[in-house]
């Protein structure tokens, strides 16, 4: 008569056997969060760093070119205003 090695074990056996396999997947899980734990952060920092830094320069040379835009459209306008001093000078005269 053959039986198949659960249905030969105890209830209680059966418990201690479950609850063993629990406590080595929990055991494995703390090992990994414990290896997660020694990773050191300095790498994580330095590429938000690199992100934050590239992000910043992106920003700065956008507000560049708005700045550079201005003082051309200032340039037109102190171009036109001139133009016209001058017409209305010429008119008067």
């Amino acid at each position: 008569m053959a039986t198949s090695h659960s249905a030969s074990m105890s209830k209680e056996e059966l418990i201690h056997h479950s609850r063993d396999s629990k406590t080595s997947v929990s055991s494995q899980k703390e090992f990994k969060l414990h290896e997660l734990a020694m990773l050191s952060f300095s790498p994580i920092i330095r590429v938000v760093q690199h992100w934050w830094l590239q992000r910043a320069e992106r920003h700065y040379l956008i507000c560049a070119d708005v700045e550079q835009q201005r003082a051309r459209e200032a340039q037109m306008n102190v171009a036109y205003y001139q133009k016209r001093a001058a017409l209305a000078r010429s008119a008067r005269n």
